[in-house]
């Protein structure tokens, strides 16, 4: 296997409250290889965007290191780190909000390109490459982001990601604004764009139906922790972590003969992310919980095949 293109390593943040500390990411390890679609999954509010805010340091950590290439994004400051972001760019929730409404598209997708000095002629020739690879027309170039539908403002997110010609995008939820027809238009482009380019995504989402769809290893993070790292197919197939198992099982599921009397639904409250269980994070929700769980947290562990799982009790494999 090719060396890591990210690789953070015991990444914590946590972010002040009235009420206490929010332990948001709380020692979180894990590695992004070239090419490749990482998902990160799990319930609203368990860290995701942060984590991936902080992977392209829109966040600083509190502590931990994330390493581009194997260059220490955390010791970079200035033109330096100017530069390093260029490499990475962020496709975000709402293709609306993220998009400035005094900037006409083209102004918009050039917005990377003026920060990194190009030149005014080859910024408009770049800019009008992309939005032809992203399916904008040229006419575009000069409307306004409130004219255009939420899908359409989803492509012009997407072209100026790629305007500096980054090697990693994370994508935070790109689809879930978007009507399920328009989602499948834009994760095919994505796909497309990923062959083209050779990208590798950082793919943030709670749909379960999407994640099958685009990634190849899925990443499962419940209350700022990762319960487990597999390749897509296991973690639907043969899930070890008992979270894995329910979020899947919780999934909406069309087909009318699939068999739901085996299903593990997730069930109870979400532990406070201020005062966590002081064991597994998970045990108050999980059946399997035993007094271990409430007390000792699991060390995540490598069961081959590229699958890693932090669970004292992982489900029996068929």
């Amino acid at each position: 296997m090719s060396e890591p293109l990210i690789r953070a390593e015991h990444l914590v943040k946590y972010f002040k409250s009235n009420a206490g500390r929010i332990k948001a990411v709380d020692d979180v390890s894990f590695e992004i290889y070239p090419g490749e679609t990482l998902a990160l999954v799990g319930e609203s509010g368990c860290g995701k965007s942060t984590l991936g805010r902080l992977i392209v340091r829109l966040l600083k950590a509190d502590s931990g290191t994330v390493t581009l290439n194997g260059v220490d994004l955390g010791s970079l400051k200035g033109s330096a780190l100017r530069k390093a972001r260029q490499n990475m760019q962020i496709v975000f929730q709402d293709p609306f909000s993220s998009l400035d409404p005094h900037f006409t598209v083209g102004e918009v997708i050039a917005e990377p390109l003026r920060a990194a000095g190009v030149k005014k002629e080859e910024r408009v020739q770049r800019v009008q490459q992309l939005m032809r690879r992203v399916g904008l027309q040229e006419e575009d170039y000069w409307r306004f982001p409130h004219q255009f539908s939420g899908g359409q403002r989803q492509r012009i997110g997407i072209a100026r990601a790629l305007a500096p010609e980054p090697q990693l995008i994370v994508c935070d939820e790109p689809v879930s604004a978007l009507d399920v027809s328009i989602q499948a238009q834009i994760l095919n482009l994505m796909r497309r764009l990923q062959a083209e380019s050779k990208l590798t995504y950082l793919f943030i989402s709670h749909d379960l139906a999407v994640v099958r769809y685009i990634s190849n290893r899925i990443v499962v993070m419940f209350l700022g922790k990762l319960c487990e790292i597999c390749p897509t197919k296991d973690a639907y197939e043969h899930p070890l972590h008992p979270y894995t198992r329910m979020l899947i099982d919780s999934a909406p599921e069309p087909d009318p003969d699939f068999d739901r009397e085996d299903r593990m639904l997730l069930q109870g409250e979400l532990p406070s992310p201020i005062n966590p269980p002081a064991g597994c994070r998970f045990c108050t929700r999980c059946p399997y919980a035993t007094d271990e769980c409430r007390t000792v947290e699991p060390e995540m562990k490598d069961y081959g095949g590229g699958r890693l799982c932090a669970c004292h009790h992982p489900l029996p494999q068929k």
